[in-house]
């Protein structure tokens, strides 16, 4: 059986011809105007997938919105309108109210606006695509990460994943750092203040949706380059790493922050703005040449694993 990403480059993967960018970013882009791109992109959420069959509707409304919001940031660009289609086995009027709450509230914060879409009867099945512009000085694209560049990460990798092993009963954890993870699977919130003050400065970029090192290696892919990265630089909770999950921070996925590169020369300038605006971005590695991800800790290399692949072989 092939991967994900197997079946997309065999049989969809084809030449864009009047887009600008398709597939293979995490969002399209479409020529706007002189100036601007839209920017296109689109996610499935799938029960027993995505969420739990017992997740709060509210919050599911919410990530349903927030994965979407995430992919647009990744490419520079500005969330602005949505379609929402929804499968349902029934028609559950609490479960609607509940769920529709969810999701125009995470649409207001993120200034997005629903303008359509489709509903049907089947298994519990969440599609959102998104819309939205980019300045075409502003683009973030997976393939443009340069030799040389720093990488950064938003706020903190592993939450989700730990939320997700609480539930299934495989982790247990003290209460406080419970409620934080599962809300971070459940509800995650990208940081589009940070994506905006930095974005002039960056070279490339990708939301972490499949886990850190997956998306990361993306990118590497994309812009035929390699990364060292410093595992006590990667931002993780201090109950995850003093537990030594740090791997639930590595391959976990679900976090729905972002991978910027940023040339060095622009670090300075990079690390006034987190001063100035208190804001959560941590420098983890950099780009290098040999085309290879390394992972260490204290100079001692660390084996890469795999992170999470639809249709993984067995």
């Amino acid at each position: 059986m092939k991967t994900e990403f197997e079946i997309i480059e065999k049989f969809f993967n084809k030449k864009a011809i009047k887009a600008h960018k398709g597939i293979g970013d995490d969002a399209a882009l479409i020529e706007k105007d002189g100036k601007t791109f839209w920017a296109i992109s689109t996610d499935m959420l799938n029960e027993k997938v995505h969420f739990m069959p017992n997740t709060d509707p509210y919050k599911l409304g919410w990530k349903a919105m927030a994965v979407n919001v995430s992919d647009l940031l990744a490419m520079g660009a500005s969330p602005m309108f949505a379609l929402l289609s929804i499968a349902l086995p029934k028609s559950n009027s609490d479960w609607l109210k509940k769920f529709s709450k969810g999701f125009f509230e995470c649409g207001k914060k993120y200034n997005v606006e629903l303008i359509g879409g489709d509903t049907t009867k089947g298994p519990l099945t969440i599609n959102v695509t998104i819309l939205g512009d980019v300045n075409k000085k502003n683009i973030l694209l997976r393939s443009n990460a340069k030799i040389g560049d720093d990488i950064w990460v938003t706020g903190e990798l592993g939450l989700a994943a730990l939320g997700l092993k609480i539930i299934q009963k495989k982790i247990n954890a003290p209460s406080t750092i419970t409620k934080k993870s599962i809300n971070a699977l459940e509800k995650p919130k990208p940081n589009m203040l940070i994506i905006e003050k930095i974005k002039p400065f960056c070279n490339a970029a990708i939301d972490v949706s499949d886990g850190f090192i997956s998306d990361l290696n993306h990118i590497l892919i994309a812009s035929k380059v390699g990364a060292h990265i410093f595992l006590k630089d990667v931002p993780m909770n201090k109950w995850i790493r003093k537990t030594e999950k740090e791997d639930l921070a590595l391959y976990g996925g679900d976090d729905y922050q972002t991978i910027l590169t940023a040339p060095k020369k622009m670090r300075s300038k990079i690390e006034k703005l987190l001063q100035k605006n208190n804001l959560e971005l941590s420098r983890v590695g950099i780009i290098t040449k040999d085309k290879k991800l390394h992972l260490s800790n204290n100079d001692k290399t660390i084996k890469l694993k795999k992170g999470y692949i639809h249709f993984e072989k067995n």
